[in-house]
């Protein structure tokens, strides 16, 4: 539900007409207060620029942890060769792959235009999905009340509206995972799904405070037209995004189809042809073959343990906010749509299909702009001796202090009193391996083993033998039996002729290993190169 009641009623006439925007050519007196309006100071733009101004030195730092290798590694590929990119973490073809998506196209072509390499592009994309998110949050909330606040509050509960522990996840947007993960294409296609649900109630009509839009045939069709196309790069750039942004749009639409006339039907399946034809000739995978993957499943099981350590306080005060919506509207666009997100993930944990968990986050969304929504309506007078605000006030500060980790991401943890280090939560971040620059080019194959290396190395352009994240487009026996080679090579007693004849099976010419994650290779083959300040020893393969 809107705060405000909108209209959906036939178009004024006569004198109302002329206050619909595009119903007259503006005056220069509407131009000078619309640039005005555009330029003026409000709470949001100014804790909005606040925020964003905080986030400037992580986007410049970009702390590891994570997807970034795997996202760096595509934006690799594509840069390499765009028109048949290889699979992103192994020197295997990347037909069929869902990782090259428009989000990483996007990244390889500034890679290509500006001669940065993908590490530092993602550092650029990571400022973007910055003001995507705000734009966003933003926009939503000012399509669904007119009150100057609204939108402050929203920010404040998407970020810190969590629980008592701290997860880092890809579209799981808590402060701490959002710093981790912003330059991702989960934050890139979450700030254009809320844009885009801002512009479908804008369509319908549903906007508080302002009339219908007022718009030709011809700009209809260009409207929807763009939504499709906006769909289309979501659904495709972070699927899981797409299919609750798909969800979404099924909420807000519930409480417009009463008043649907065959021509609005036309232009929503314009908007849904546009998406389907664009999955239809991308090139590079096909979203109507995409398979379960029992490898995602097993990932995605995590999602479903101990929820309400994670996202309890969005838990405790969203659902009663909800259920005041509910009463006031009972096809409120926020209530539906946390009611087919809530089905989605119920679904993956009662079929075992656990990657459906990853559309947690629309719920969660949802709890958390409707606690905020109802804040906003309690007077600021009253704010002290009302229940929700109360408990909201303190709820928050906690989360505050739960999600205050983020802040070693731009004063690390040595400049820190250690009382402070020692009580507050954050997800430590990895050392890079730049070093092994200086001796590896780009498509080197290295065989290692352990989480910090499988997951980096891609992203300085080599392959490893072992894929550090599952890929849909391999099958999974071809995962498990480079998995299986890589933990026989380093195994104790694998004798110097097998593990040669292991680098030979993969094209392999480096090993990189820590003594904690398996047996250095001491043969007469293998060539002691350098050692990293963690410890991790680069050998290199001179002979058979």
């Amino acid at each position: 539900m809107t705060d405000t009641a909108a209209s959906t009623g036939p178009a004024p006439t006569g004198a109302e007409a002329d206050e619909i925007p595009g119903s007259l050519p503006p005056s220069d007196g509407s131009r000078r207060r619309a640039a005005g309006r555009l330029f003026r100071p409000t709470p949001y733009r100014i804790v909005g620029l606040l925020f964003f101004l905080f986030m400037l030195p992580i986007c410049a730092r970009l702390p590891w942890s994570g997807d970034i290798g795997q996202h760096a590694s595509t934006i690799w590929r594509l840069r390499e060769n765009l028109a048949h990119p290889t699979s992103p973490m192994v020197d295997l073809p990347g037909n069929g792959s869902p990782y090259f998506s428009p989000y990483q196209v996007f990244g390889a072509l500034v890679s290509r235009a500006t001669g940065l390499v993908p590490l530092k592009t993602l550092h650029l994309l990571a400022v973007m999905n910055v003001l995507l998110v705000l734009a966003g949050i933003g926009a939503f909330t000012r399509a669904l009340t007119t009150r100057r606040w609204a939108p402050v509050l929203v920010l404040a509960c998407y970020f810190f509206l969590w629980g008592t522990d701290v997860r880092v996840w890809s579209g799981f947007e808590s402060f701490i995972s959002f710093s981790l993960g912003v330059s991702f294409p989960s934050a890139f296609a979450a700030g254009l799904m809320l844009l885009v649900w801002a512009a479908a109630l804008r369509l319908l009509g549903r906007v508080p405070g302002t009339r219908p839009l007022n718009l030709s045939p011809l700009l209809r069709v260009c409207a929807h037209l763009a939504l499709g196309a906006v769909f289309f790069v979501v659904l495709l750039s972070h699927p899981f995004t797409g299919i609750v942004m798909a969800l979404g749009l099924l909420g807000i639409l519930a409480g417009s189809l009463r008043a649907f006339t065959l021509r609005d039907w036309l232009f929503w399946v314009l908007s849904g042809a546009v998406v389907l034809a664009g999955a239809a000739v991308w090139p590079y995978w096909s979203l109507f073959s995409l398979q379960q993957s029992a490898a995602l499943d097993t990932m995605h099981r995590h999602l479903y343990m101990q929820p309400l350590n994670w996202f309890g306080f969005a838990v405790l005060l969203g659902v009663p906010a909800l259920v005041m919506r509910f009463r006031r509207d009972r096809l409120d666009p926020l209530v539906m749509t946390f009611l087919l997100v809530g089905a989605t993930v119920f679904y993956g944990w009662a079929s075992g299909h656990y990657s459906w968990g990853r559309a947690y986050p629309g719920a969660l969304m949802m709890l958390q702009f409707a606690v905020a929504l109802e804040l906003v309506r309690v007077p600021r007078s009253q704010w002290f001796r009302r229940e929700l605000s109360l408990i909201a006030t303190g709820v928050l500060l906690v989360g505050v202090w739960v999600q205050s980790g983020a802040a070693f991401y731009i004063v690390p943890k040595s400049q820190w009193p250690k009382a402070v280090v020692k009580n507050v939560q954050a997800w430590d971040t990895w050392a890079g391996f730049q070093w092994t620059d200086a001796y590896l080019k780009y498509g080197d194959v290295v065989m290692t083993k352990g989480t910090r290396p499988l997951s980096m190395l891609a992203a300085y352009g080599y392959f490893t033998v072992e894929a550090g994240y599952p890929d849909p487009a391999i099958p999974l026996g071809v995962l498990e039996e480079r998995g299986a080679d890589t933990n026989a090579f380093f195994a104790e007693g694998t004798t110097e002729a097998e593990q040669v004849r292991l680098m030979e099976k993969y094209h392999a010419t480096w090993v990189l290993i820590s003594p904690a994650d398996g047996e250095v290779p001491t043969g007469s083959a293998f060539q002691e190169v350098a050692r990293s300040p963690q410890g991790e020893v680069l050998l290199k393969l001179v002979h058979a």
